[in-house]
């Protein structure tokens, strides 16, 4: 058991290999709309339960103030795969209850922050030009660093199926919301095949609707 709940929590890292631990942001607090159908938010730092919550705050916020649309701006290094897919997850209910979901990223989208963007309303989703965006496979604890994981063709423990799955969620969630095939998304998360560029590749991976300057 003690192994399995190891393993289980090296699963949860989809930050960025780069800035990983560094970040020392605050939380994400929210910010003061300035249109009467639109609350305007800051989503910032890991895709953690530090952010879980305020996404859950923004969102019962702007049900509660009868808003239309929420308007998030996005800076974010990735975090744990379970919160980061969660995120995404309650992006997707607020968008099927009648929110507008209005997604703008910045400076850095990165892992976990990648399925957050990608959440976002279509059409509504834009990112700056010059933002750093990475998209890679979840990595494992080994020994103090970080391994990179990917499917496991005959699984033998409990670790094995739980790597499988965590794998299996994110490529139906990449999927689902950017449209690409199977093939296209799995490539995604294969080790060795990590995708990084600038507002543009968001774009053409199908995460983002629009670049800005």
């Amino acid at each position: 058991m003690k192994r399995f709940l190891a393993a289980f929590l090296a699963l949860a890292l989809l930050g960025s290999p780069a800035v990983a631990g560094e970040w020392k942001t605050p939380p994400p607090q929210a910010q003061v709309a300035q249109a009467d159908d639109t609350l305007e938010v800051l989503w910032e730092g890991e895709t953690d339960l530090d952010m879980l919550k305020q996404v859950r705050i923004d969102i019962r916020r702007a049900a509660v103030d009868n808003k239309k649309v929420l308007a998030v701006t996005l800076l974010s290094p990735g975090g744990p795969v379970i919160t980061s897919l969660e995120i995404a997850r309650q992006i997707k209910l607020a968008r099927e209850r009648g929110l507008i979901v209005r997604i703008h990223g910045i400076a850095l989208i990165a892992s976990g922050a990648t399925f957050v963007l990608a959440a976002g309303t279509p059409g509504q989703r834009s990112i700056s030009k010059y933002t750093f965006f990475l998209v890679h496979p979840p990595q494992g604890s080994n020994y103090g660093g970080a391994t990179c994981l990917n499917v496991v063709p005959e699984p033998k423990d409990v670790v094995d199926k739980a790597i499988n799955a965590i794998l299996r969620l994110m490529r139906d969630m990449y999927m689902e919301f950017t449209k690409k095939s199977q093939e296209e998304v799995e490539k995604w998360l294969t080790c060795g095949n990590e995708i990084v560029g600038s507002g543009e590749l968001a774009l053409s991976l199908g995460m983002a609707d629009e670049v800005r300057e």
